[in-house]
């Protein structure tokens, strides 16, 4: 057996071309731990198909916008290379990427695992904040997929880490940066929204904590931050549900009729620019506060490598160690 213990680092994965949008989408809506559809042993493949046709369009002119691919696999790549280096002081450990909806998949990360027989792993998700649809999606499909190759390491889960201070302490200071770049660089004259991604409310009533770390999340950022003015809000809502709100179009409007012409809007759930933060927040909502009246708006980038967050994750995959042996 390897002796190294290897740290998978959980993302939602992206299409690396236009091509690969379709199936991408279909990966996704296959998931019965997000979509449920009536009688989905049977339906789920059908309805994701059909659901996924009908988006294609609109999810790829999207993602040409960006540059015609997402690029959470580099950023997610970058992470890995350095956290493997800041690891290669506190003990053998090999980290590898592992993405739910696209490649690399978790088969075929389950299958490199194996072939290489390494006996401990520590799963950690890039989603602070749990959901049963992000972590815990991830974390199941792993076991499925470890239970189908008959591949039984001892393992590790890292469910959350929203509390961790330097990740929080990370947020404050690109927050802080980014203000500067402003035409006023003044807190006071400068409306800060934190949008997160967006969940149905049915699965919040259920018991799904996401929305209760984020709001954690948000008030220990404006504890360090002590920010006058913000606002939590809610992006990336799918189909006819009410998902979590505020949702973010209605704040920036808000926003704009009170008279505000300066925003910041921070990806509070994001560590990783894709879609969601480049096209999203980037553009969509751009164009909507532009068109609203307000001047000057801007996105503050996740974090992706930033030293702190390695440093974080490193934190995490030690304690983990420690408390495993």
């Amino acid at each position: 057996m390897n002796n190294k213990t290897a740290v998978i680092l959980f993302n939602l994965g992206g299409p690396d071309s236009l091509k690969a949008v379709r199936p991408f989408l279909t990966n996704l809506f296959s998931d019965p731990d997000i979509f449920k559809f009536p009688m989905g042993w049977l339906t789920q493949k059908f309805f994701a198909w059909m659901i996924a046709f009908k988006r294609t369009a609109i999810a790829s002119k999207n993602y040409a916008a960006i540059g015609g691919r997402s690029p959470i696999l580099e950023h997610t790549q970058e992470q890995a290379i350095a956290l493997q280096l800041s690891l290669a002081m506190e003990g053998d450990y090999d980290v590898f990427v592992c993405m739910r909806y696209w490649h690399p998949m978790t088969k075929e990360v389950v299958r490199e695992l194996k072939q290489k027989a390494y006996k401990n792993v520590i799963l950690l998700p890039l989603y602070p904040q749990y959901s049963i649809t992000t972590t815990g999606s991830s974390v199941n499909e792993f076991f499925k997929r470890c239970k189908k190759q008959a591949y039984f390491p001892k393992i590790k889960i890292i469910s959350e880490w929203y509390h961790t201070e330097l990740y929080l302490q990370a947020i404050v200071a690109d927050i802080k940066t980014a203000l500067t770049s402003l035409p006023d660089p003044d807190p006071a004259n400068t409306e800060l929204l934190f949008s997160a991604h967006g969940l149905p409310q049915k699965l919040v009533d259920q018991g799904d904590v996401y929305q209760q770390h984020i709001e954690v999340t948000v008030a220990a950022v404006n504890e360090r931050l002590q920010w006058p003015n913000t606002t939590l809000c809610y992006q990336s809502r799918v189909g006819p549900l009410e998902w979590l709100q505020p949702y973010i179009s209605k704040v920036i409007v808000n926003k704009a009729e009170q008279g505000c012409q300066q925003m910041l809007v921070y990806p509070i759930a994001f560590v990783s620019d894709h879609v969601e933060t480049l096209y999203e927040l980037g553009i969509e909502y751009a164009k909507l506060a532009a068109d609203s009246g307000i001047e000057n708006y801007k996105v503050v980038p996740a974090l992706n490598d930033h030293p702190d967050l390695i440093e974080a994750l490193k934190e995490l995959v030690v304690e983990a160690q420690k408390n495993d042996q």
